[in-house]
């Protein structure tokens, strides 16, 4: 019988030893069913979308009301399918829903967890909002346009924080008071354009940091105070346009002549002309093709006896509406220049033969109109 006993309790160790053991397989198939719900839940990025298309409004050609549902979705990647979206791998990488006449509300903040996003094109549409400093944490983005909407307020110095940006557009909007100094970090940038708005004060971005930098345009906006010659001699700089602000530089003599940049536009601003002994001309760098100086307060002569314009590049000259003075060259140094004009200044003496017959020039516009020529 004691053997028998103990035998029995010897067959009873398993069992007993089982329920930990059951309960873990029974959790197990208990928490299965889940496993496939949880795999189907919407991304971060899919979500983010959803809620942008929570703030519009009207759409009118229905492009994202009608492709940006939830039965749509490929819960185990990008939806490549919404219009508008471009995909990398499982991560949404562009969002373009330009010229859509979409009308809505938002700071773009629903944008903040796409960490993967490098392309954020929104132009030509009727959002309005505050650009949130969360614009800032999409640090791989490389490609940022809202040109021609209804942003308004200031811009978030946190801007500055987008290191690998190539191209900024924020054209065409209502945003006001000073542009953030913290734009001169941006290392990666080739091309900033900042016009028709109404951002206001001083420049205080450094320029020594935007050595990748093609293009900048801050024109028609109510900047004052003085353009840091850094900006004009940028050694990648190729197009310049502050036309209509209030900038009030005093030009000096060396001012232009060290930018490698073809297009310069600073018209219809405040600025002034240094005294020299050289003729303004002198001054120009011999890669300019294009020179708008119209509407701002520049006095002098173009050229004295010895000077030696390098101007064989130029194709455009505007130094209309200034306070120049003294007699015209011949601009036989200019063989390139197609269209002069030198309109509303106090040029003197008679008009050189060159300009009429045009024996070295090749002019198709000339306006040598509101002078004092005989």
């Amino acid at each position: 019988m004691w053997l028998s006993s103990t035998s029995q309790f010897q067959c009873c160790i398993p069992c007993a030893a089982s329920p930990p053991t059951m309960r873990i397989i029974l959790l197990v198939l208990l928490f299965v069913p889940y496993l496939s719900t949880l795999a189907q839940l919407p991304s971060q990025d899919i979500l983010s979308l959803l809620q942008f298309k929570k703030e519009i409004k009207i759409d009118p050609s229905g492009s994202i009301f009608n492709s940006w549902n939830e039965e749509s979705i490929d819960f185990n990647g990008c939806p490549s399918s919404w219009y508008g979206i471009i995909c990398s791998g499982n991560s949404v990488a562009g969002i373009v829903l330009n010229n859509l006449n979409l009308s809505a509300n938002s700071d773009l903040s629903v944008f903040a967890n796409l960490t993967m996003l490098i392309t954020l094109s929104l132009s030509n549409n009727s959002i309005s909002g505050q650009l949130s400093s969360s614009i800032g944490s999409l640090r791989k983005l490389q490609y940022l346009d809202v040109s021609n909407n209804l942003f308004s307020g200031s811009l978030p110095s946190e801007i500055g924080h987008l290191h690998s940006l190539k191209n900024l557009s924020l054209s065409g909007n209502a945003f006001s008071g000073p542009i953030p100094g913290s734009l001169g970090g941006l290392t990666s940038i080739q091309s900033i354009d900042l016009s028709s708005n109404s951002f206001s004060g001083a420049l205080t971005m450094s320029p020594t940091k935007l050595i990748q930098l093609v293009s900048l345009d801050l024109s028609c906006n109510n900047l004052t105070g003085n353009i840091p010659a850094g900006l004009i001699r940028l050694q990648n700089l190729k197009m310049v346009d502050f036309h209509q602000n209030q900038f009030s530089n005093v030009i000096t003599e060396g001012f232009f002549l060290l930018s490698t940049a073809t297009y310069i536009d600073l018209s219809d601003n405040l600025l002034s002309r240094s005294s020299s002994s050289k003729g303004f001309l002198s001054g120009l760098s011999g890669s300019l093709q294009y020179l708008n100086l119209s509407k701002n307060k520049i006095t002098g002569s173009l050229i004295e006896p010895g000077d030696l314009p390098l101007m064989g590049e130029l194709k455009v000259l505007d130094l209309s509406h200034n306070q120049l003075s003294g007699e015209l060259p011949a601009f036989q140094f200019a063989y390139a220049l197609e269209v002069l004009r030198l309109r509303g200044n106090g040029f003197s003496g008679s008009l050189p033969s060159g300009l009429i017959k045009g024996d070295s020039l090749v002019l198709t516009e000339l306006d040598l109109s509101s002078n004092n020529l005989s």
